[in-house]
């Protein structure tokens, strides 16, 4: 498989079908800190043009972290980026917990022994659905966690990780038959570029934060989908930010990452979200390098606000 396939995998998801898993329930406990956990069931790479779902599950870890006061509490389950768990937490877990919220701020790297996938993507969004729901199902068995109030928020690849996650057939494939459930869906500047079947509908209101000056991630393909989905009768809706760069939330400086894979110009068409590739739709030279990535405290500002707003909403 050449390094730019691997980089549209990284984007773009793919894969057989597989019937719904029927997975052990994770035992109740009342742990917080680093929390090892096994995921909800896996999801294999097949080839360049497909994933496979399946029973075995990867044991990862979790930063989880309350809020003062005995709760129980609502939660908000954090997906990092391409770059792991190196921002998520500074920028955005102080600030949950004051509003309230415990956070479990998802390692899916650790545990599979990767360090990054923003220049080697060993590891699609799609493989990482099943950690969002691992951790759900922890979470739902925690005695000082509502277990009918944890929402999923990611970014960038994180962001793309939650945008499936938020999907109808991830909650069927990985929490069915009765099994907790993700209340709200919140994806900073995700990737919304590959088009498949699955898309439609959402199993939960969906609420995507994204720079209107994304470079790596673009603003336009989530708009797009986010009308679509309204349209379609979905409870879905986009922040767009004017000026704002990918990580406009985390980083401190404007530069540019020159050896990244961007997929920004790949918009791939796929038979299902499990793949394979539509014939033609699939062109690996469509992946360059190098994304701009910014802090802009405006629009921090602003996204804070407006996600306070929403959670006030969705989460009661």
């Amino acid at each position: 498989m050449t390094r730019a396939a691997d980089a549209l995998l990284a984007f773009a998801l793919a894969g057989c079908a597989a019937d719904a898993l029927v997975l052990t329930p994770t035992a109740a406990t009342d742990a917080a800190g680093v929390v090892s956990f096994p995921t909800a069931g896996g999801v294999r790479r097949v080839d360049a043009g497909r994933f496979s779902v399946e029973a075995v599950p990867a044991t990862i870890t979790g930063d989880l972290r309350f809020p003062p006061g005995s709760g129980p509490f609502p939660a908000i389950v954090l997906a990092h980026g391409c770059n792991g768990n190196r921002n998520t937490e500074n920028a955005w877990g102080p600030v949950l917990r004051s509003w309230g919220y415990a956070t479990f701020v998802l390692d899916s790297f650790g545990g599979r022994g990767i360090d990054e996938v923003c220049t080697k993507p060993v590891l699609a969004p799609l493989q990482r659905v099943p950690d969002a729901y691992g951790a759900l199902r922890l979470l739902a068995a925690h005695s000082r966690i509502d277990a009918k109030r944890v929402a999923l928020m990611g970014f960038s690849h994180g962001g793309s990780l939650t945008m499936l996650a938020s999907t109808a057939w991830a909650k069927e494939t990985f929490a069915g038959g009765g099994a907790a459930s993700f209340r709200a869906f919140f994806p900073f500047y995700p990737n919304c570029n590959a088009e498949f079947p699955e898309r439609r509908p959402v199993s939960a209101p969906l609420r995507i934060h994204t720079g209107e000056a994304d470079d790596w991630t673009p603003a336009g393909p989530c708009a797009d989908l986010a009308r679509s989905l309204k349209a379609a009768g979905q409870d879905a809706s986009i922040d767009l930010y004017p000026g704002a760069h990918h990580a406009f939330d985390q980083a401190r400086s404007h530069f540019r990452l020159p050896n990244v894979n961007n997929g920004s110009n790949c918009f791939p068409q796929m038979a299902s979200i499990l793949g394979p590739f539509v014939a033609g739709s699939a062109p690996f030279s469509c992946v360059t390098k190098g994304a701009t990535v910014a802090g802009n405290a405006e629009a921090l500002s602003r996204a804070r606000q407006k996600l306070r707003a929403q959670l006030d909403e969705l989460m009661k």
